[in-house]
């Protein structure tokens, strides 16, 4: 049996698509000039599936997210060549953990000195979700007209590695930055964050119902960013 789709959308997602070795955080998605994507990402077993294999033990590893690491293609073969007295297994669990708990960190959100400041950088934010989403998106001019693209094998990574970390770094700093917003502005930003919400729950398990973006939400942090 192969790798569940969840444990690969909870990797690639938890990971930001992105090397987890210290220092390296290399992209494992790259744009091509010409159009589309690569995926450069490996999904490294840290306990080795063959008993026999980098780290094995007499069980095996399993292909649950527990047991793997996102690696860029030059660490997953350095790793794996150099064996278990050069990476043990506690260390790769140790990138791992860090490497997330960064990612994490990162998306907390700053405090800004005003609204103006605050609706600037989330108006960055919002451009970059919102070229992802007309490149790769199902909605975007590649895809309607031509269904048979392989933007299709692109777009639940992307999904995961842009759109759902930046939603989050939105939400958060409106929340930490609250006392500059007013009642009517909140109660729109409330109806972005169920919107990312869903979103990102739908990126891991098909949820029916998931609210669009409220485009309410574009022209109140457009007005505040002027």
């Amino acid at each position: 049996m192969g790798i569940a789709d969840k444990d690969i959308k909870l990797l690639w997602g938890k990971a930001a698509g992105r090397c987890s070795k210290p220092g390296c955080e290399y992209n494992c998605l790259q744009d091509l000039e010409s159009g589309g994507s690569v995926v450069y990402g490996e999904m490294a077993h840290i306990i080795a599936k063959s008993p026999d294999g980098p780290r094995g033990d007499l069980g095996g590893g399993s292909n649950s997210y527990d047991n793997l690491i996102l690696l860029c293609p030059n660490h997953h073969k350095e790793i794996d060549q150099a064996g278990a007295d050069a990476y043990p297994v506690e260390m790769l669990k140790r990138w791992k953990s860090e490497h997330e708990t960064m990612i994490r960190d990162s998306l907390s959100g700053e405090m800004y000195d005003s609204l103006r400041d605050m609706a600037r950088a989330v108006q960055k934010l919002l451009i970059e979700n919102r070229q992802v989403w007309e490149d790769f998106g199902p909605e975007s001019e590649e895809a309607e007209s031509n269904p048979l693209s392989n933007l299709a094998e692109f777009w639940p990574v992307r999904k995961l590695t842009v759109i759902v970390p930046k939603n989050q770094e939105i939400v958060n700093t409106f929340e930490k930055n609250s006392k500059f917003v007013g009642a009517d502005d909140w109660r729109i930003f409330c109806q972005f964050r169920e919107h990312a919400a869903g979103f990102e729950r739908n990126c891991y398990t098909r949820t029916e119902g998931v609210k669009r973006f409220p485009k309410n939400f574009q022209k109140m942090v457009n007005k505040h960013a002027r």
